[in-house]
């Protein structure tokens, strides 16, 4: 069933709701759906709602509301300003793997700046790749995100129960570092094109956060993030889930 963002979620089963323009628009003609079509709305929030189309095309009667829970592991990311194409990237691949918050920041090698002037604005933009990703993949949670003013700040928001930082400098192997009660909430720590310097893995260290190589060879930063998250799902979270949500193997570190 398709379904499409919309901020202002409909209350009442049984309400005549009107569209937003942009989906009429992609209703009508990119996928010529007519009267009496199904579809879903989301808020983003987890709340969902099947609705019918009404003649017209421009209305729609609400059939279904749901509201679902969040998933049982949080898992945040806090990701070193990267280039255009490549945060996007990061923002929609992270979006599909189930990431719950994002949280930009500069450090020494960071390319990118973000003048306050343009922080709302590229937000704004962020948002909407996250939204689209969420509507494409099905995931009723978009993720929270931010840009922090540094590295430091953004150590210090960091909410993970575990917390691991991506540094190709690091000798600890994954498996090493994943506790086998599985944790409520992780953070994970990826730096820019470039990496991070051995002053800023010091002071990630210095924040709780254990550094971790993954393997032999040196990730892109649009690459790190994304595989130790799908690690992380499979081992901790959802990817090892049936349709229910309950476990379809045993849960903790088990890497084999």
């Amino acid at each position: 069933m398709r379904r499409f963002y919309a901020p202002n979620f409909p209350e009442t089963i049984g309400s005549i709701i009107e569209l937003p323009a942009d989906i009429i628009r992609h209703q009508s003609t990119v996928l010529r759906q007519q009267h009496g079509s199904r579809f879903e709305l989301f808020d983003g929030n987890g709340s969902v709602a099947v609705c019918v189309l009404e003649p017209g095309g421009k209305m729609a009667r609400v059939e279904k509301l749901s509201q679902l829970d969040p998933p049982l592991l949080q898992i945040e990311l806090i990701q070193g300003l990267a280039k255009g194409d490549k945060l996007d990237m990061i923002l929609q691949k992270g979006t599909e793997l189930g990431l719950s918050r994002f949280v930009l920041t500069p450090s020494e090698r960071t390319i990118v700046k973000i003048s306050e002037s343009k922080k709302i604005s590229r937000i704004e933009r962020w948002q909407k790749i996250l939204f689209e990703a969420c509507r494409q993949c099905g995931q009723p949670f978009a993720p929270e995100i931010r840009i922090s003013d540094n590295l430091n700040a953004a150590l210090k928001s960091a909410t993970g129960e575990l917390k691991l930082m991506l540094w190709e400098e690091a000798s600890d192997p994954l498996p090493q570092l994943l506790p086998d009660k599985p944790p409520s909430s992780i953070s994970l720590l990826v730096g820019p094109e470039g990496g991070f310097s051995a002053a800023e893995a010091t002071q990630a260290l210095a924040a709780g956060f254990k550094r971790v190589r993954l393997g032999p060879r040196i990730l892109r930063t649009e690459t790190a993030g994304l595989a130790i998250l799908s690690i992380l799902q499979y081992v901790y979270g959802d990817f090892a889930s049936n349709v229910s949500g309950s476990s379809s193997r045993k849960k903790g570190k088990d890497l084999s």
